[in-house]
């Protein structure tokens, strides 16, 4: 229906503007240039007003703007009657009250329809906007000023009625280029159509100037006649245009400066032609404010590119998420400091270069979501920078890896804030209503002492970090001996050799039953005992293993030999258990179900003698398949143990749904539970041994080295335990399965329960 209607009075006007080119110059209609253009313009302003009455979205717009067109059309209406039977119209009317109330109304819808583009514009834009319409309307002053002059001379209320029209057209000018220069990138079918119709206006009223001030013109006259319907149709459809959404997606262009500078040329032509013609004061005027405004944005525009340009600078070398530096500020530093190196071989700088990589972060993303894992990173960029204590330079490698930089620094440095570093990250971190704790493996590598370039500097670094992680290790120095790239080479071929040759050894470590205070179970732990360099442990080669793809067959060799001497034990009356330790890799390996039923049998060793020790942490990269090997080595009569339990966050939230039989207590755990028996860490314990009890499972504690810690874990009720005051892992023939203490100790240990 308003489609229609809208079609029905554009063919109006189209068939009043041919009736205004095949009509002679001097007939007029009053019917038709009259009434029915008065009932055109009405129309027009009843549509635009009965969209605020439909639409409570465009209600302020378009009943502002409706309102404003019917105050001009009611003016149409009274000057219409007032010039029946007269030649001329009255140069004061009621009429121009009507019209003059168009102005402010105009000016609000304007400034409504304006502000729905403008929630993005910052204050050097508007400036733009100031200069394109202040250029404009000076352009305009300049020519048609001299006309308004000449119009408005007679009574005091004649020229300030008749001033009114061109100040408020100035005004509309001013607004339409100012506004158009703004949303130059922003533009709307609404402000494209508003913007239309105040212009026809400002010309319609400027040939009327020039018609009322004596230059008369059949071209003139149409225009005057014809403008005014044409823009109050523009501006009624205005508020009906549909409003588009913006294009998020597409690339963001700058802001344009086509008409700010054609607004400027406009103003410094009216200066320069002030200088050659009589040019109106107003003009003048308008032109030198332009030129001001233009001065004031072009200060603002280096202010703000300088600005610009060290905020560019800052987000191209720091992390978005930490706060810390980046790859890119990282590689500056670098290639600055072994560029002055090489400048002046004379004098060698010191530098030490930590690979810093988090540990159960993966963790912490699929338990509880990437955005808290975010958060994570947020709160750990300000700690690894205060852990440096103002000297050196954090950097996010990417995900969980970073870097740090420490100039002037010996490995004494270097270990200094590595152990700042790891108790920063240590701390428990706050994510929303969840509290998540990670640790960190770092690898520290040494200039010159290390490497000679920066791309070598950060693989050493790496290597040792892989190195730490692997042995659970917070931090490790670069060792040539077992991290070069030619040593491990060789070392690692030397590795393959021992475990085909089996020149390795296992060491076992007794674990105390402390319900009656007997030796009942070993750890077995791998060694490898170097023709060179001595007894190896598992931390320095076991990188080497997993590199190589050695950590099958080593798995593989310490189950034979560990159940093969379990088998001895028992044909000599000692009914021990065997703990091994299983990487999750293997323990997912095809086949690895069927190695260990196959050397059960060889070996005729009941399957509840053998105890298969896997990390809390590692199952959870792979939980499902985890599950599935845990529950069929559980029908098989395998005990499963959760080794380091504690260490991670997401136990209790998997632990449930895995077939295990026993908790191993991290050692970090038990270390202070003798000089903190209050602290955290012993309420931890407590909690968990309780836990591991109600669930029906068998808690062991590691890392026991004096006789109060004994005493505490066996008050609070701990099965098993483990540790240097029990004894150190030893070779299976100088193992002892007699009580550690004398038999009073073990007895009263054993009357406690």
């Amino acid at each position: 229906m308003v489609a229609m209607a809208y079609a029905l009075l554009v063919a109006l006007l189209l068939a009043y503007a041919i009736s205004l080119v095949v009509r002679r110059s001097d007939q007029q209609w009053t019917w038709l240039d009259g009434w029915m253009v008065c009932a055109f313009e009405l129309a027009a302003s009843v549509l635009c007003i009965s969209r605020g009455l439909r639409n409570r979205s465009s209600r302020p717009v378009a009943l502002s703007l409706g309102s404003a067109l019917l105050m001009w059309s009611i003016g149409d209406v009274l000057l219409t009657a007032e010039s029946i039977g007269r030649s001329t119209a009255p140069s004061v009317s009621v009429a121009d009250v009507f019209y003059l109330l168009f102005y402010p109304l105009a000016y609000v819808a304007c400034v409504l329809l304006f502000q729905r583009g403008t929630y993005r514009i910052n204050k050097p834009n508007w400036l733009d906007g100031i200069v394109a319409g202040g250029g404009a309307s000076a352009l305009c002053a300049a020519f048609a000023f001299h006309s308004i002059n000449h119009f408005t001379g007679g009574s005091t209320l004649s020229t300030t009625v008749n001033l009114a029209y061109p100040i408020g057209d100035f005004l509309l000018l001013l607004f339409v280029f100012g506004g158009s220069a703004v949303l130059s990138s922003n533009s709307t079918r609404q402000w494209f159509l508003m913007a239309s119709g105040l212009i026809v206006i400002v010309v319609g009223d400027t040939f009327n100037v020039f018609q009322a001030s004596g230059q008369v013109s059949r071209f003139g006259s149409d225009i005057n006649s014809f403008a005014w319907p044409l823009a109050i149709l523009l501006m009624s459809a205005s508020v009906w245009a549909p409003r588009r959404f913006t294009n998020l997606l597409r690339p963001q262009h700058l802001q344009g400066f086509i008409i700010t500078a054609l607004a400027t040329v406009a103003a410094l032509g009216v200066l320069v032609s002030g200088t050659l013609n009589e040019v109106s004061h107003v003009a003048i005027g308008l032109a030198v404010g332009t030129l001001v405004v233009i001065g004031i944005r072009l200060t603002i525009s280096a202010r703000r590119l300088r600005m610009i340009t060290e905020e560019r600078h800052r987000q191209a070398n720091t992390d978005e998420l930490t706060g810390l530096g980046n790859r890119r500020q990282l590689a500056q530093v670098l290639d600055i400091f072994f560029d002055e190196q090489r400048a002046d071989e004379r004098r060698t700088r010191e530098m030490a270069f930590l690979f810093v990589d988090l540990n159960s972060f993966k963790e912490v993303n699929d338990s509880f979501g990437h955005p808290a894992g975010d958060e994570l990173l947020r709160q750990l960029g300000p700690r690894l920078a205060a852990s440096l204590e103002g000297e050196g330079l954090a950097v996010r490698m990417g995900g969980d890896e970073f870097a740090v930089v420490l100039m002037d620094a010996d490995a004494t440095a270097a270990a200094k804030v590595a152990h700042q570093i790891v108790d920063e990250i240590t701390k428990p971190f706050i994510l929303h209503k969840i509290t998540a704790t990670v640790g960190a493996s770092i690898g520290i590598a040494l200039m010159p002492h290390d490497a000679k370039s920066a791309i070598d500097l950060m693989w050493c670094a790496d290597v040792a970090m892989y190195r730490a992680k692997l042995g659970n290790t917070a931090f490790v120095f670069y060792d040539q001996q077992l991290d070069g790239e030619e040593d491990q080479v060789t070392l690692s071929e030397s590795l393959r050799d021992a475990v085909n040759s089996g020149d390795l050894t296992l060491h076992y470590q007794p674990q105390l039953d402390m319900r009656n205070g007997q030796i009942t179970a070993v750890e077995a732990l791998i060694r490898w005992p170097h023709p060179t360099l001595g007894l190896i442990p598992p931390m320095k080669f076991l990188p080497l293993a997993e590199k190589a793809g050695l950590m099958w067959t080593l798995t593989t060799w310490v189950l034979n030999e560990a159940l093969g001497q379990c088998a001895i034990w028992h044909r000599r009356g000692q009914c021990i258990a065997v703990s091994v330790n299983v990487a999750i890799t293997e323990l997912l390996q095809v086949g690895f179900l069927e190695l260990v039923e196959e050397l059960l049998t060889r070996y005729d060793v009941p399957a509840d003698y053998l105890v298969i020790e896997i990390t809390e942490t590692t199952i959870i990269s792979d939980f499902v398949r985890s599950q599935e090997v845990i529950r069929d080595l559980r029908r098989l009569g395998v005990l499963v143990s959760i080794d380091d339990f504690g260490a991670g966050f997401t136990s209790l939230a998997y632990l449930r749904s895995l077939d295990v039989g026993e908790l191993k207590l991290d050692r970090t755990f038990i270390s202070s539970l003798a000089t903190q028996e209050n602290s955290r860490d012993f309420e931890i314990v407590r909690a968990t041994i309780n836990l591991g009890h109600e669930m029906g499972l068998r808690v062991v504690a590691e890392g026991i080295e004096d006789v109060t810690t004994l005493e505490i874990l066996n008050d609070l009720g701990c099965d098993i335990a483990q540790g240097y005051y029990i004894s150190r892992p030893t070779s299976a023939d100088k193992i002892s399965f007699q009580s550690h203490e004398a038999p009073a100790r073990v007895d009263t240990l054993a009357g406690r329960h």
